[in-house]
């Protein structure tokens, strides 16, 4: 019998946050196909590349509390002391996905699916791309959008839910004050995300896709064909990291209108991107740009 030579593919989700990304990376673990390591987000290069990044001083400290252990003679976690050596060298990051994915000969992907990579600059996508494809590892990227006006709300209820003492003012209220600030406006850039994804891969190696139709049989099977395993049936009913059942339309026009006017440029990416989804429909926050 031959053996099978079908590639194996590593998957690069970039986001959008709040866009049904932890949804799709608990839909593939499910798969005897795909083979997930200890995480679903690693925060590997966004440590290493983007400045003010929260997650270097995470990773770098709960790696310190590891060794601390370890000098007192306690166990310790080396999950922690693993991440930091993959920010260290990335060498340890390609060496630990294509060993994933030799483990066993059934595995056909793996993922790293880390929102924040959104906001990655080219050369390091394609140092990712490079990395893999020496050790014989087919790369692609996932980035799925959302409409940013309420991107950036859903992302400031989850924050506020997790921490309520966070924010000086209600949800709504800091959308105003926030949209603009470089660790929200960074993520809901798409035009430079879907940019910078189509100077490394090509057409058949990037699968974008809206969050308002991300839950159909259809969006499931082109992010299955984009890694190479076989469509399974989802589960919708069940989402994950779902904030409160509020809608845009919640926001006074007035926030709205601002906030979009702002991203006028995404807005017409998308557009262009999307040009059979009825926008005005799936993005209410268009309807001040377009």
């Amino acid at each position: 019998m031959k053996a099978d030579r079908r590639p194996t593919t590593f998957l690069l989700g970039v986001g959008a946050q709040k866009a049904g990304t932890t949804w799709v990376h608990h839909y593939l673990a499910r798969s005897p196909q795909f083979v997930r390591g200890y995480r679903k987000e690693y925060h590997v290069f966004d440590s290493s590349d983007l400045a003010d990044d929260p997650w270097l001083g995470r990773n770098l400290d709960m790696a310190q509390a590891e060794l601390d252990k370890l000098r007192s003679g306690e166990p310790a976690d080396p999950v922690h002391l693993h991440r930091a050596a993959m920010i260290a060298d990335p060498k340890f990051y390609f060496d630990y996905f294509a060993g994933l994915l030799h483990s066993r000969p059934r595995f056909r992907a793996t993922a790293d699916v880390t929102p924040e990579y959104a906001a990655l600059p080219a050369e390091r996508l394609a140092s990712i791309r490079d990395g893999f494809a020496t050790r014989g590892v087919r790369t692609v990227a996932l980035f799925l959008m959302r409409d940013p006006v309420d991107r950036i709300w859903s992302q400031i209820r989850m924050q506020e839910g997790r921490r309520p003492a966070r924010f000086p003012a209600s949800a709504d209220k800091m959308v105003e004050r926030l949209f603009d600030d470089p660790r929200y406006e960074q993520f809901s850039r798409y035009e430079v995300t879907m940019r910078n994804l189509e100077s490394v891969w090509g057409d058949d190696e990037i699968h974008y896709g809206l969050y308002e139709q991300l839950f159909c049989e259809e969006g499931v099977r082109a992010i299955c064909d984009l890694v190479g395993i076989a469509f399974r049936a989802p589960d919708f009913e069940k989402k994950s990291n779902v904030s409160s059942g509020k809608a845009v339309s919640a926001l006074p026009d007035d926030v709205v209108r601002r906030v979009a006017t702002h991203f006028a440029d995404t807005y017409r990416a998308a557009a262009a991107r999307f040009p059979d989804a009825d926008l005005a429909e799936l993005w209410p926050s268009s309807r001040f740009v377009l």
